[in-house]
């Protein structure tokens, strides 16, 4: 397994590099959502010297589909190691110019078996985001049925939607008040144990769960079942807090892939004290149940 990084910003990439990461993540400019962006002078700038993704991961809209063709064209000329995408025009317009370009099926929720990742596989996408709603028997089940390579979310605060709307601009216009800042938090008045952040930017309003996914409990069993990527988002994360988390998550894998013993207890309370212990799904399944009405 290798790890991904989210950086906070690109001055980042050389502490992570120090810690043995070589894959980072950023979001094209006013083509992504949830990631920090870059411009597309400085992705070409930053590929020289650093293995880069880049997200493309919002909904395209017909006015802009010519101007997406011509950054997938300028993208490929550039040494990026795959697009993030999310809009199903990402992957018309690479095969219709059969641009030299490795996709990332980045579609959140929808990425959740393996039937589908060859569906994708099949048309050309190489990689798949695992979406964070499955279990950790679902995702190496997935793993071992398809040859799409996977990457699943280890670290961070998992997005639970977007919505091109400004929400929480409306939300104070509609109470005639000034919004104050961009990020808020939450409280679920039903379930006082769960927190949710949400986001505004020019892209529009994201939501995330309120607790930090903390994979060291499943790491051993990804890395033991060849699980490609482990991804590390660090957003509203400090970077000391992240630097730690990735020092103990090196440290596990390399003990897993030379077969050392391990003692997870540990490092679970080690990363749990930086992140808390928050599992996500990987041991909960996601059930729907239809509520009758009265």
């Amino acid at each position: 397994m290798q790890y991904i990084v989210v950086p906070q910003n690109k001055q980042e990439i050389k502490t992570y590099q120090e810690k043995k990461v070589n894959l980072f993540l950023f979001g094209l400019k006013n083509y992504s959502v949830h990631y920090p962006e870059l411009s597309l002078e400085e992705i070409g700038e930053l590929s020289k010297e650093s293995e880069l993704f880049i997200a493309m991961n919002k909904n395209i809209f017909n006015e802009e589909l010519e101007e997406v063709e011509r950054l997938l064209i300028e993208l490929e000329k550039m040494n990026i190691k795959g697009i993030f995408f999310y809009d199903l025009a990402i992957l018309s317009i690479v095969r219709r110019k059969q641009l030299a370009l490795d996709l990332i099926w980045n579609q959140t929720h929808m990425v959740t078996n393996y039937n589908t990742c060859n569906y994708y596989f099949e048309k050309g996408v190489k990689y798949g985001l695992v979406a964070n709603e499955i279990t950790l028997e679902e995702i190496i089940e997935m793993k071992k049925k398809t040859k799409m390579q996977l990457m699943v979310q280890i670290m961070g605060y998992p997005s639970m939607s977007h919505s091109r709307r400004m929400l929480i601009s409306n939300y104070f216009k509609s109470m005639g008040k000034e919004k104050q800042k961009n990020r808020y938090t939450l409280q679920d008045h039903a379930n006082h144990e769960n927190d949710y952040l949400i986001t505004e930017d020019e892209t529009g309003t994201s939501l995330f769960f309120g607790k930090i996914i903390n994979g060291t409990r499943a790491l051993p069993e990804l890395i033991r079942n060849h699980l490609d990527y482990g991804l590390l988002d660090t957003s509203f994360i400090s970077r000391d807090t992240s630097l730690q988390v990735l020092e103990l998550f090196n440290e596990i894998k390399e003990k897993v892939e030379i077969g050392d013993n391990i003692d997870l207890d540990e490092y679970l309370e080690k990363t749990a004290s930086l992140i808390g212990n928050s599992t996500n799904f990987f041991y909960q399944k996601t059930i729907y149940k239809v509520k009758k009405g009265k």
